[in-house]
């Protein structure tokens, strides 16, 4: 009976993964524990390995689609061995035996231009579909480039924007030349969710300033001593990690989560940072970072950035934060408004640090967005000001 590699839990409430790339072909054979594909989830890039020897039978959705937690990808198992097709169902061959689950026909080598399931209907994954549907077109009409000829995203894509060239009558009414690039894996899910968190949160955000002389002179001093002693250097990042862990952790009204069910506060600080990865926005936990000396912080906030812009990153690494930092200051912005990550109640964003001319002391911009339904304005005042506070006095923190 053929094995079956199912899509795994996301980690993220049921949504898709996005199958990236496939190493395999229908009909080839495998060995159990051999990567077959990669696919990317709301929190990272998974590879998933073959159950069991076999020969590939069936792949069931083409780089690019968007495959439900716990669908199955493909189907293993011994070569002419019968399955059932995706979608409706095809009925075994005739004069088979459907208990045997066999096939007395080899694999097809070549692929068909334009393959098709029982009734005619041509083999096509959902998204496909459904963008279609959006966009007027026939999908029986276009030439898919998936595994086995199946029509993808891409597919659909191009024939839109062939559509809208060739119907085009004079120049000006031409489209200029574009790129639809989907709305899938991390990408979709961090849109989802800040769009969610702006419609549902009571969001406000208040800004100030912290003296940064102190901040800037003593991550000087720490580069210098890791440049002698060849150690791994310690960032203003690091530092204001560090340094916000410890204020968050004495105001356990903004280190909490909520829901209308209750506030959760925590004790230790469990301090999810941003990280741009450059396909998506990504958000690692270090956890209890509170009680992390700044050494070991630094080194766990590095590795898991190094994680995170390599695809490694694990759910695991990604769930349970309590509050968050977001860092634009290396691009040269001052002032943002930071999105809450739900159910977080607020995030720190912090800008770049200046001096608003050269004889005036170094100030670095922060903005804190809190959820008014669970603290208000005076206690995440209090906590503004205590990050400052520790941010100005990062160097006796450490002591």
């Amino acid at each position: 009976m053929a094995s079956e590699l199912r899509v795994p839990t996301t980690g993220n409430a049921g949504e898709p993964a996005v199958v990236l790339k496939w190493n395999v072909q229908v009909g080839a054979s495998v060995e159990a524990g051999e990567v077959l594909v990669s696919l990317e989830t709301a929190k990272a890039v998974v590879e998933i390995e073959a159950p069991a020897a076999g020969t590939v039978l069936d792949i069931r959705f083409a780089e690019g689609d968007e495959a439900p937690e716990h669908e199955i990808l493909a189907l293993i198992g011994a070569p002419g061995e019968y399955v059932a097709a995706a979608g409706p169902r095809l009925d075994p061959p005739t004069g088979s035996d459907p208990a045997a689950q066999t096939r007395p026909a080899s694999i097809p080598t070549a692929t068909p231009a334009q393959p098709s399931l029982a009734g005619g209907r041509v083999k096509a994954s959902p998204r496909a579909r459904r963008l279609a549907a959006e966009r007027g077109l026939d999908v029986t009409s276009l030439t898919g480039s998936g595994p086995l000829g199946r029509v993808v995203i891409a597919d659909v894509v191009a024939a839109s924007l062939s559509a809208a060239s060739t119907s085009s009558t004079t120049p000006d009414a031409a489209a200029p030349p574009a790129t639809t690039v989907p709305v899938q894996g991390a990408r979709k899910v961090t849109a989802q969710r800040m769009h969610s968190s702006l419609h549902e949160a009571a969001q406000v955000t208040l800004t100030r300033y912290a003296d940064a002389d102190v901040l800037l002179s003593y991550a000087s001093r720490l580069r210098a001593a890791a440049d002698l002693h060849g150690d791994a250097r310690i960032g203003i990042n690091d530092l204001v990690l560090f340094a916000t862990s410890r204020a968050v952790a004495k105001h356990p009204e903004a280190n909490s989560w909520f829901s209308w069910e209750g506030i959760t506060r925590f004790d230790d600080v469990n301090l999810g940072f941003a990280v741009d990865t450059g396909q998506a926005l990504l958000v690692p936990v270090i956890r209890s970072a509170n009680t992390l000396a700044l050494a070991p912080l630094a080194s766990q906030a590095r590795a898991l950035i190094e994680r995170a812009r390599s695809g490694k990153t694990t759910a695991e690494e990604m769930n349970g934060g309590t509050f968050t930092v977001s860092n634009l200051g290396g691009l040269g912005i001052h002032w943002f408004t930071p999105v809450l990550n739900p159910p977080q109640t607020c995030i720190l964003g912090v800008g770049a640090a200046h001096r608003t001319h050269p004889d005036a002391p170094a100030q670095v911009p922060l903005s804190l967005t809190f959820d008014h339904r669970a603290l208000d304005g005076a206690s995440a005042a209090k906590l503004l000001g205590s990050i400052a506070t520790a941010i100005e006095h990062v160097d006796t923190l450490t002591a």
